[in-house]
């Protein structure tokens, strides 16, 4: 069961301004993951949100929202694992 891709603004800006170009590829890797298996076991729901989870590459994290019934998943923030990356 695969879903939609979305990105926010934010993410598609994170992603540009990463100059690393072997962390992009994982990133890509890891979103092509995410679109197969919202789900699947190296993700986890973040605490205090309903339907936010997170999947972690290298030191960075990537937040997305899913919606079951479009079948989409919104990449929401791709940013470097800080105090305040869950805010």
């Amino acid at each position: 069961m695969s879903y939609d891709i979305l990105f926010s603004p934010k993410s598609r800006r994170q992603i540009k301004g990463l100059k690393d170009e072997k962390l992009k590829e994982k990133i890509k890797e890891a979103v092509i993951e995410i679109g197969k298996d919202p789900w699947h076991k190296g993700t986890i729901k973040v605490e205090g949100y309903e339907n936010i989870r997170r999947k972690r590459v290298g030191r960075y994290r990537i937040l997305y929202m899913i919606d079951k019934q479009r079948k989409e998943v919104l990449i929401v923030k791709i940013e470097k694992r800080s105090e305040t990356t869950y805010k």
